[in-house]
């Protein structure tokens, strides 16, 4: 199953690769059968979105619509993918663009599936850390 979670979290962040801020919606419904219908998308602890609890599908619309509000573009292209059994580890560089700055990071995520399906996505500032949440590292 951990090879078929891989290509899930693939398939999720292929959908995301370059977002038409205008019209993100249209990247959610294509993957949206990938979410488990109790989702938990948590936000970066020291973001705007983290005093909100984002749970199941409508949450994970209403994280990004309040994110993607802040931008004029942006993309997510996964750099590495890192099975974990029921988790997987990812290292995305994140580029965009808001009120004339451009952005180009490198952030990394742990995505825990179940039966094939998400049911959390949990950011994190370095591939360090997300490792050391999956229990790769000490």
């Amino acid at each position: 199953m951990s090879q078929e979670n891989v290509e899930a979290v693939r398939r999720l962040f292929a959908a995301f690769q370059s977002v038409d801020v205008g019209n993100f919606e249209r990247h959610l419904d294509e993957v949206r059968e990938i979410f488990d219908p109790e989702v938990d998308w948590v936000a970066a602890p020291h973001s705007l979105l983290a005093s909100e609890e984002y749970r199941g599908y409508d949450g994970v619309r209403r994280f990004w619509t309040q994110f993607l509000s802040a931008w004029d573009e942006y993309g997510v292209h996964v750099e590495e993918l890192i099975d974990a059994g029921d988790q997987v580890v990812a290292v995305m560089r994140l580029s965009g663009r808001t009120n004339e700055l451009e952005i180009d990071e490198v952030r990394s995520s742990l995505l825990t599936l179940r039966d094939g399906r998400i049911v959390r996505i949990e950011p994190f500032a370095s591939k360090d850390d997300a490792l050391e949440a999956a229990g790769l590292r000490e």
